[in-house]
């Protein structure tokens, strides 16, 4: 029971296989990408309800969303038909990312991502907002996650550099 977190942490990295195998947009895709989406909100509740948290987990859990946002972003890229506003919104926060990243590691000496209530929020507005792709609304809906995730990258920045 104290491992089942990290079971379906791993389950996520596991599932992008047969993510990667079948092609986008299809039912099989969703099914795949909702159960992996699911693992990822199941195992950080389950390790806190439980207190099973750990540094490990929560590396096997950033690692897991790493690897499913690649799988996914690999298989939807093609899908995606966004402005050139938003995409230079996309690399902003991705540019925010990294200097966390590049701060946390001197500060700390080791790269590290925070579970903060923004962070999760946005989180799972990409996860629901993925499945709008093809919709009349996905870009203002793209807008707003894209917002939100810019805010949530300045406030980890910030706990970062202020601890």
């Amino acid at each position: 029971m104290k491992q089942t977190p990290n079971i379906l942490s791993a389950s996520r990295i596991i599932l992008c296989l047969p993510l990667l195998l079948v092609d986008a947009m299809t039912v099989p895709f969703w099914v795949l990408y909702v159960i992996a989406g699911t693992t990822d909100m199941l195992d950080g509740f389950l390790a806190r309800r439980w207190g099973v948290e750990s540094k490990f987990g929560a590396r096997l859990d950033s690692l897991a969303d790493f690897v499913f946002v690649l799988a996914v972003g690999y298989k939807l890229f093609p899908w995606l038909k966004l402005p050139t506003a938003l995409w230079m919104m996309i690399g902003l926060i991705a540019l925010v990312k990294i200097v966390n990243a590049v701060s946390a590691y001197v500060v700390k000496r080791r790269i590290e991502f925070l579970h903060t209530k923004a962070n999760k929020l946005t989180g799972f507005l990409l996860f629901i907002g993925m499945m709008t792709i093809g919709q009349s609304y996905f870009i203002p809906v793209a807008w707003v996650i894209a917002c939100i995730a810019l805010f949530a990258a300045i406030q980890e920045g910030h706990i970062i550099r202020s601890r």
